[in-house]
């Protein structure tokens, strides 16, 4: 009876991290708004609002800081792990200094666990991606100037190169 209850247990949990397993979401290049002024410097800055932790200081005191995420190569390889808040009652996103180039943020979405979004920063430029759920994009802008999860949610604007591409 022993070596079935342990069976079925390990049964239950092996579909439990299975049902967890999701596909990755494919994502077009976020890059900084469109019409957004440019400089001569060789930086940019990048700014992600990542899903939040719930933080409880006090009773009834809650605080919503956003979660770390890294910045990576577009190979992969870690470039900078960002802790996204300074203590627990900080609920600004970090505004990281970044050299202009291609990168992939892993962070997690409100609604899909950990996604990585390829972005382009841009000299003198801000690029922001929104993963908390909490963005309204203008409901008059074209299909074509937001990134979007496959839900719909838009996460931020497609990358002015990216979509000259097309």
């Amino acid at each position: 009876m022993k070596t079935k209850n342990i069976l079925l247990m390990n049964v239950m949990l092996i579909t439990l991290v299975a049902g967890c397993a999701t596909k990755p979401v494919a994502l077009a290049p976020v890059g900084p708004r469109p019409g957004d002024r440019t400089s001569y410097v060789s930086t940019g800055h990048l700014r992600v609002y990542s899903g939040t932790k719930t933080r409880e200081i006090a009773e009834n005191t809650i605080y919503y800081p956003h979660t770390a995420y890294t910045i990576r190569d577009p190979s992969g390889k870690l470039v900078k792990y960002v802790f996204n808040h300074v203590g627990s009652t900080d609920e600004i996103p970090t505004l990281v200094t970044i050299p202009s180039g291609s990168y992939l943020i892993v962070a997690e979405s409100a609604r899909y666990g950990r996604v990585t979004v390829p972005v382009k920063i841009q000299d003198g430029r801000t690029t922001v991606v929104h993963l908390d759920g909490n963005w309204q994009a203008a409901s008059s802008l074209a299909a074509n100037e937001l990134v979007r999860l496959p839900d719909g949610e838009a996460v931020g604007w497609r990358n002015s190169l990216a979509k000259a591409a097309e």
